[in-house]
């Protein structure tokens, strides 16, 4: 029997058992896909969940509205929250995630995931307020309740209002330390949170609101997603130091390998080549059945599928590069480069409110339709669960090149690895203190960095890794596969068990003694 009971809370949350269209109203990035994967690690682990998260009534994608009767997910009753000097009833569904019961919030006016500023204030005082009336309502006394990102905060100082939750304990974690994502709120809106003014102390610094540092403020126990990050968080809040620690994110091996690979009866470096090409030769199909292109099977393919966000760096990295990576392998180019033969798939769209992100947009298209490029460079303007892992677990090369010390942890790496795929990636996040340097002198190794970092070092490196991949498919020079087996069994050390471990050794069973010591 579980010795504890966590209840994590998250404005994202990937499921995919609610079908396609209502998981991917959801999710927009890697805490959704975290979320979905925590709770197949507490099960694993025999630790008691209750996942709390919302489900809102409209697709961000396409402004659609998302019936969730027309899901697997069981509606039970109408919660009433008080807010805002009214009652409201809105639905709870529940669905079952990876052996978790996962309640959704279905609040009619909460809009879509991510909304403008105002409107996400008023979904997380909503939610702060709905979290504690589900849980009374379920009888539900969780140890720990654990929020992730501003967005759950008010979670906290609504139980903490409560002597029902006396012997709770909290944890607050932060996904990101990009300061766009960091919110800095007018101090007349503190009462759109629907809180007592007696927290409104834990918000203020330098006159206006912070909500990320009143999760800081209030929890029991800050943490970073990667020992990076942790570090990050430490020189934002350097006051809080000692509060703050950094835990590498995980992702669930078993359901994002690749069925072709646990298929195999002997896993071996030919054998899971032979494995990852029926994965391209899909990638390549489902390619072709949403754009027309039918890419060159003979190239290697290099694969960027995220979220189209100033951080991540994707144009300034490969505006300069492109045309040279798509060249035909080995052709002189005008500035003295040479081209690398390669395919080139981005995927994942820039936040409405983006400018910048919808003018990269555009000028993707624009390369889709180059002559120097066509058939050879594709974009995919949607984000979804599906053909992020399509995508991904396809490719030959995986790219990930955040500006430094930007990027927290990071999540299809993670994926990329366990399928046994070469990361090519910034020096920062999860890769350090995880990642090593692939080298063909010793056979070690399994990732490449853009170090130092800048758009010449990337394509360096992909100069390398292409040669690697002709180097096996022209020469039979086996290091390529070798290179794969290498990621492959290293991306055990990223299943999300793992990071549930950690965390009840270092979160839940010290914060629960604390509980203990007081009683």
């Amino acid at each position: 029997m579980a010795d504890k009971t966590v209840c994590v809370v998250s404005a994202e949350a990937m499921i995919p058992e609610l079908g396609p269209f209502a998981c991917g109203a959801n999710q927009r990035g890697g805490l959704g896909d975290l979320f979905g994967h925590m709770l197949e690690g507490f099960i694993k682990k025999g630790i008691h969940v209750i996942p709390i998260t919302y489900f809102y009534p409209r697709d961000w994608q396409t402004g659609e509205m998302v019936d969730y009767n027309n899901t697997p997910a069981r509606c039970h009753y109408g919660l009433d929250v008080d807010i805002y000097w009214q009652r409201r009833s809105v639905p709870i569904f529940t669905i079952d995630r990876a052996g978790a019961r996962v309640y959704g919030i279905n609040d009619p006016e909460a809009g879509i995931i991510y909304p403008d500023l105002p409107k996400k204030i008023r979904q997380a005082a909503f939610f702060g307020r709905a979290v504690h009336a589900l849980l009374k309502k379920l009888n539900e006394r969780p140890e720990i309740v654990w929020c992730q990102e501003w967005p759950t905060m008010p979670v906290i100082p609504n139980l903490r209002d409560d002597p029902f939750f006396k012997n709770t304990k909290y944890i607050f974690t932060l996904h990101t330390s990009v300061h766009d994502a960091l919110d800095s709120i007018p101090n007349e809106l503190y009462n759109d949170f629907a809180l007592d003014e007696k927290y409104r102390f834990a918000f203020l610094r330098d006159g206006v609101l912070d909500p990320t540092l009143a999760g800081v403020r209030l929890a029991d126990l800050v943490t970073g997603v990667s020992e990076e990050h942790g570090g990050e968080v430490r020189k934002m809040y350097p006051e809080y130091a000692a509060n703050i620690t950094g835990l590498r994110n995980g992702t669930s091996r078993s359901s994002l390998l690749s069925p072709r690979i646990k298929a195999l009866q002997h896993t071996n470096p030919y054998s899971l080549w032979t494995a990852h090409l029926g994965d391209r030769a899909e990638l390549h199909e489902e390619v072709r059945k949403e754009t027309g292109i039918l890419m060159d099977p003979e190239r290697p393919d290099i694969v960027l599928f995220r979220r189209e966000a100033d951080y991540k760096n994707r144009r300034p990295m490969f505006e300069p590069n492109i045309h040279a990576i798509c060249a035909p392998r080995g052709k002189p180019l005008n500035d003295g480069r040479k081209g690398l033969g390669a395919n080139v798939i981005f995927g994942g769209v820039a936040h409405e409110n983006y400018k910048a992100g919808q003018e990269n947009m555009e000028l993707y298209r624009q390369w889709m339709q180059d002559q120097n490029l066509k058939g050879k460079f594709v974009y995919l303007p949607f984000y979804s669960a599906a053909w992020r892992t399509l995508t991904v677990r396809g490719c030959d090369i995986h790219v990930e090149c955040p500006q430094p010390r930007c990027e927290a942890c990071g999540t299809s790496w993670m994926l990329a690895q366990l399928n046994g795929i070469l990361n090519l990636a910034t020096l920062g996040g999860g890769h350090k203190g995880h990642s090593k340097l692939a080298d063909p002198q010793t056979g070690e190794g399994d990732t490449l960095f853009i170090e130092p970092y800048n758009p010449e070092t990337l394509y360096l490196q992909l100069d390398k890794a292409c040669g690697w991949f002709y180097d096996w498919t022209l020469n039979q020079n086996d290091w390529w596969p070798r290179l794969k087996m290498n990621n492959y069994l290293r991306g055990e050390e990223v299943d999300i068990t793992h990071m549930i471990e950690k965390y009840d050794e270092l979160c839940f069973k010290p914060l629960l003694a604390q509980v203990n010591k007081a009683a």
